[in-house]
């Protein structure tokens, strides 16, 4: 299965075509290297994605073909983003929360 599909399988994207762009821009990397959106995934791949201010990873458990359904979605892939990098996330989120309360 493409890369860019399966993202959007996954939900990791709301659309196939935000996937697709977010390959193209150098925003996901596949096993430590950019790939095309059209290059193939399989099982035990390890997937990046530049969702700001973090790099989010991925584990792919098994690849499916047709994009399922929010509970569904740990069966399929696995975050393994460090908690270094989510504790970054969750200060960024509080201070854009903190301004915007202003």
């Amino acid at each position: 299965m493409r890369v860019d599909k399966y993202l959007w399988c996954v939900r990791i994207f709301k659309t196939r075509t935000i996937a697709t762009d977010a390959c193209k821009k150098e925003e996901v990397i596949l096993n430590g290297s950019i790939p095309k959106p059209s290059q193939k995934i399989s099982a035990g791949d390890i997937v990046e994605v530049k969702k700001a201010p973090i790099w989010r990873k991925f584990k792919v458990l098994q690849v499916i073909d047709k994009r399922v359904g929010a509970s569904l979605v740990a069966e399929n892939v696995e975050e393994i983003t460090s908690k270094e990098e989510l504790d970054k996330l969750k200060e960024y989120i509080d201070e854009k929360r903190f301004y915007l309360n202003k």
